[in-house]
Formats: structure tokens, sequence, C-alpha cells
């Protein structure tokens, strides 16, 4: 068996193994409580202000988003405009973890904000856009940087549908 071969051989195993299910039972009740915080909202669930909440998660959401996301950018900016083609394996796992990370900072951030409903309006109106607000460029940059992210990505799931499917 070649070393390339080796790399992408199945793991093998079963799936439903005891930290599996501890991490699902885990992730299950965080969903009940989150069902909870958007039914009854945030003044029942944190004894916050329903229309203006404090943003309590928003540090720890742009920290672990931002570390995760910026593997890949690193990673980017040294194969690609540096020219260090030995690093080129790497691109693919660090652009697919650094689009996984902007996203969770992303969804943490727009759930965390209080009204996630108002979210649609900065790309859908830009009429309406507070030009004075800083926020307003970070959230048109990171919005921009998720798609430019997944459009970066998008070759990796397309490539079965250019090789053609399995039995055709």
């Amino acid at each position: 068996m070649s070393l390339h071969a080796h790399l992408h051989a199945p793991v093998g195993g079963p799936l439903w193994t005891r930290p599996f299910r501890i991490l699902v039972a885990v992730f299950a009740f965080c969903a009940l409580f989150f069902v909870y915080r958007f039914a009854a909202g945030l003044g029942a669930s944190t004894a916050l202000n329903d229309g203006y909440p404090w943003g309590l998660w928003i540090a720890f959401d742009v920290v672990v988003g931002t570390a995760l996301g910026c593997g890949g950018y690193a990673v980017a900016l040294l194969v690609y405009i540096l020219n260090r083609g030995t690093y080129h394996p790497l691109v693919r796992p660090a652009l697919l973890t650094s689009a996984l990370g902007y996203t969770m900072a992303a969804i943490a951030i727009h759930f965390d904000v209080g009204r996630p409903w108002l979210l649609l309006r900065i790309p859908v109106f830009p009429w309406h856009w507070n030009l004075d607000s800083a926020l307003l460029e970070v959230a048109l940059c990171v919005m921009t940087y998720i798609v430019v992210l997944w459009l970066e990505i998008s070759p990796a799931f397309m490539e079965k549908w250019r090789k053609g499917l399995p039995g055709s």
C-alpha cells in the first residue's frame, strides 16, 4: 500500500463510542437551552433586557472564532503570496478550519447580539446603514470574508462531479 493510499484509508471502528455519546448528550442539553433562549426570550434565560443584551459571550465568540479563522488566512498567505509551495497540502485543511471558525463566530455573534432577525438589514438595505458605526465595517468585512472563504473551498466540494459519479 502506498503512502498516499494509506493517508486516505478509512479509519474504521464504531461511530457511537462512549465519548461520542457523551458529546451528543451535551449537545442535546445545550440545544434545549438554545431553544429556550429563543422561545422565552433573553430576559427569561439571563435576567437581562430582551431588547438590548449586554453581549455576554461576544468576547469569547470573537476570540475563539478569530483564532480558528486566522490560521487559514496565515497558511494561504504563506503559500499563495509568499510562494512557499512546500506547504501547499496544508491549504485546504487550513482554509476549511478558517471557514468553519469564522462561520461559527459569525453565527455565535449573530445570536449573542440579541435581535438576530435584524442582521438581514445589512446586506439587503444598504441605504439604512449607519456610516458612523465601526461595527458596520466589521459586519461587512466578516460577511464578505465568510463568502470568499466558502467560495475558495467550493472546488473541493465540486471535485466529485468533475470526476463523475461512481458507477457512471
